[in-house]
Parts: C-alpha cells; sequence; structure tokens
C-alpha cells in the first residue's frame, strides 16, 4: 500500500484564517471518500480550508508530539500499529478539544467514542448527508468555543495558536513577530491591522501605538518605561503610549 500525506486547501491570500483538517485512514479509498466531501462542503459553506491526509496513523501522533493542533479530526478507528480511538485518546490527554469524527465500519467503539467526548460517530460507508451532518456538528463545536484560539501562516503552514499563551505581538516591517509563552518568537506575515482584527475577539488584548498587541492578562505592571510581563519579560514603549496602556491595564481588572 501506498502510504502518504497530502495537503489539500482553497485559494488563500496573506493573513486569511483557515480550518486546519487532519484525515487519517490506511484505506485510501475512504480517505479519498472523506476528502472530496470535506472540499465540496466547505465550498458550500465558503470557508478557507487546509486538510492534511494521512495513511499512516504514526504520522499523525508525530505531527501531534511536534506541536501541530488541527482544528477537526476525521480518525479511523480500525489502523494497523496506532488506532483512531488511542490518537482520540492521547489528544485528550494533551488538552486538545478540537472535535473528532469517527469514522469506522462497526458501531462496537460507540461507548469509548463518548468517553474520548467524539463529536460524531460516522459509519463506512458514509453518504454525502450523514458526513454533513457530523461536518455541521463539528463546526458548531468550534463556534461555540472559539476564545480559544486564532489560525495564522507561520512560515509554509498553518498552526493554531491558543490566545492565553500569547504575550504580545511586535511590527517588523510586513510581519508580526508573536512572543509566545513558551518562548517561542513566531514571525507571521500579516499587518497589525489584520491581526489585532483577529485578537480584537478575545477583549485581553490591547492595540498599544501602532507597533504592538498585548495581552493584558499577561502584564504584571505598567512602569514609566513600558510594561513588565508574568515572566519578568520587559517591554520598552514610547512615553506617548503608556498612559493609554495604564488606562487600559486598570479598566481591564477592574
Amino acid at each position: 500500500m501506498l502510504y502518504y500525506i497530502k495537503q489539500r486547501h482553497t485559494h488563500l491570500e496573506e493573513g486569511d484564517v483557515v480550518l486546519k483538517i487532519a484525515i487519517c485512514d490506511d484505506e485510501k479509498e475512504f480517505c479519498d471518500s472523506a476528502e472530496r466531501m470535506l472540499k465540496l462542503y466547505m465550498e458550500e459553506k465558503a470557508v478557507p480550508y487546509q486538510a492534511d491526509v494521512f495513511n499512516v496513523p504514526s504520522e499523525l501522533v508525530d505531527m501531534t508530539e511536534k506541536g501541530t493542533i488541527y482544528d477537526i479530526y476525521l480518525l479511523d478507528i480500525y489502523m494497523p500499529g496506532v488506532t483512531g480511538m488511542s490518537i482520540a485518546t492521547e489528544l485528550r490527554n494533551r488538552d486538545i478539544k478540537s472535535p473528532i469524527i469517527f469514522l469506522t465500519s462497526s458501531t462496537d467503539h460507540a461507548l469509548e467514542a463518548f468517553g474520548v467526548d467524539a463529536t460524531h460517530y460516522l459509519l463506512k460507508p458514509y453518504t454525502k448527508d450523514s458526513f454533513y451532518v457530523g461536518m455541521d456538528k463539528a463546526m458548531q463545536s468550534i463556534a461555540s468555543h472559539k476564545n480559544d484560539s486564532v489560525i495564522l501562516k507561520v512560515d509554509n503552514d498553518y498552526r493554531s495558536i491558543l490566545v492565553s499563551k500569547l504575550i504580545y505581538c511586535e511590527a517588523e516591517d510586513k510581519y508580526q513577530r508573536l512572543y509566545l509563552e513558551n518562548g517561542e518568537r513566531l514571525l507571521v506575515r500579516i499587518s497589525g491591522t489584520e491581526l489585532y482584527k483577529l485578537l480584537s475577539e478575545f477583549d485581553s488584548f490591547y492595540h498599544c501605538g501602532r507597533a504592538h498587541i498585548i495581552n493584558l492578562n499577561h502584564i504584571s505592571r505598567v512602569t514609566p518605561d513600558g510594561a513588565v510581563f508574568k515572566n519578568d519579560m520587559q517591554l520598552n514603549l514610547p512615553h506617548t503610549v503608556l498612559a493609554g496602556l495604564r488606562s487600559a491595564f486598570f479598566d481591564y481588572f477592574n
């Protein structure tokens, strides 16, 4: 059998927010079927997306261990080596709350699916209508948990970034440098205006002048020179923006 990872995505522009979806099934026939139905569904909903297709379940596990988080997981249960159920269990153990849709030929694992908070359980061969029902449930789940993350293009890949872990963003020419709680510094090609439009849905972010977007949750104190964060990082800021930052910081916590 030919094993592969394949990517499909809609036409994307810089700054587009996309849904990142993993399809994992060792049988190419069912991978192709799920991919076709997903494409039809996303086109009908006009939702930009990127689908990564895995015929080898261990490769999806490797991606997870490297920190890649998908917004939706379509998982076969019966696969050699690593089962879809074990992947789902690992996702939940890592506190990844993304919707999971199981694609399987048996109802034997329905109770286990409930245990990992699966969004839907599709029996093969599934129809377009049943696939759409599962996707509708997944999309509703994402909408109800929208306060968790944003998806941004980093290098040539799309990453889901937990907003609670984002300390601040700093403009660098046509890019934004994102400073994360774990020490990562990500460079994203997006304007400050576009990035703030995404982050403004979360009430903890303050656009501080033209160059910085700051997560107020991470500020320890505002000094005459700038902001000191809870991890002891310091950000020097122009004096002209400090009054606004102090006011936003005070208002947010009062």
